[in-house]
């Protein structure tokens, strides 16, 4: 009923370990080496068969009991964004803000409210089968929910989808702010 979509790269095989096992009842599609998240996405939807899709991160873990808000949000229209703690247990986001410090909301808004984009993607294959996908590294987490609000898919915070974000930095090529905002645009533009 879930595929759970991960892209990976060499030397991050122990927090591949914990991101799959913390996300029990989904089917996992892991992506190995390739250049960018957003191209490990897409290659990650076209194997998916399920009805709802998680684009995940492998240095993500898991700490929601159950799938359900997601699934009622997305079946309700919406796009759900997960609050976030990071490696230390502080509070990292309850959904994105472009105008926010680190584009991230640090303030924990009620539940259901409007954000501008999710920082990790729970996704309906309707959705995303609309909304396709970028092949850009940092903002395609942010195309989600851009291209998602011009189909009619607001992005709303879910306080029942909790997540831990432990940045582990190995083997992650850097691209540059450039790189992924031009891909961004040329898609924003191309719509």
């Amino acid at each position: 009923m879930i595929d759970l979509i991960v892209p990976t790269v060499e030397g991050r095989e122990e927090s591949l370990e914990r991101c799959l096992a913390s996300f029990p009842d989904t089917n996992p599609i892991v992506v190995r080496d390739v250049p960018t998240c957003g191209i490990g996405w897409t290659e990650g939807i076209k194997r998916s068969s399920a009805d709802y899709l998680i684009l995940c991160a492998d240095d993500i873990e898991n700490t929601m009991g159950s799938y359900d808000a997601c699934v009622e949000t997305v079946d309700a229209g919406y796009l759900p964004a997960p609050i976030i703690h990071g490696p230390t247990g502080n509070l990292e986001s309850a959904g994105g803000d472009m105008a926010a410090a680190s584009n991230l909301l640090t303030d924990i808004q009620a539940d259901w409210t409007p954000v501008d984009f999710t920082p990790m993607p729970f996704v309906s294959r309707e959705q995303i089968k609309k909304i396709r996908m970028i092949p850009s590294h940092m903002q395609c987490d942010l195309w989600v929910s851009r291209r998602g609000r011009q189909l009619g898919y607001e992005t709303v915070l879910r306080h029942d989808y909790t997540l831990n974000h432990h940045h582990l930095e190995v083997g992650r090529k850097r691209h540059t702010d450039a790189d992924d905002s031009r891909i961004f645009q040329e898609a924003m533009n191309a719509v």
